[in-house]
């Protein structure tokens, strides 16, 4: 019998993981986490021999379970971020070898960061997250619609990563601003 459930497992295992980190990636955004993840629910359905559901069952569970954890995952995410005020750090260690920041504060290296946001899309961002206005203001006030303004800050939050991304570790006291203004938002 337990011959028999592990190969029942490792089908459903082979069928259902790539759609399930494809869902997870969706929510998380990362492939490493997504994975991680997905099979940590895995062993959670085995711990708990939720795999003797039938087929559909499995299916429909694993999906809603796939999306309850990465909002799990992402909420742990959200309250572990250290707000800017609670992160002291001496100026001599704000810059690594990154050249291009030497010298400069928190407040300038944010504003080279936003300095590299479309113009439109950099006052869509300031209005959603500095202001603290609605999409739907925002989308009054500027006469566009509220999917282009979901659109454009989308835009601004992706390059705004990658402008971190490819600073480094340098800027983590950017990343930390970044984040807190973002997720004190939302």
């Amino acid at each position: 019998m337990k011959a028999y459930r592990k190969e029942i497992f490792k089908s459903r295992f082979q069928e259902h993981y790539p759609r399930l980190c494809c869902i997870a990636c969706g929510y998380v955004s990362d492939k490493e986490d997504a994975e991680d993840i997905v099979q940590e629910l895995f062993i959670s359905v085995w711990n708990k021999g939720l795999d003797s559901l039938s087929d559909q069952e499995f299916a429909a569970y694993m999906t809603t379970a796939v999306r309850n954890s990465c909002i799990s995952f992402l909420r742990k995410r959200r309250d572990d971020v250290v707000s800017i005020e609670d992160y002291h750090q001496p100026a001599s260690c704000m810059a690594d070898d990154d050249d291009e920041q030497d010298g400069k504060s928190p407040e300038e290296v944010l504003e080279s960061a936003l300095a590299t946001l479309p113009p439109r899309c950099k006052d869509i961002f300031l209005m959603a997250k500095l202001q603290g206005m609605k999409y739907r203001e925002i989308a009054e006030n500027l006469n566009l619609s509220e999917k282009t303004i979901e659109n454009q800050m989308t835009k601004a939050i992706k390059m705004l990563r990658a402008y971190v991304a490819k600073h480094g570790l340098a800027l983590a006291t950017v990343v930390v601003i970044i984040l807190s203004i973002i997720v004190n938002c939302e």
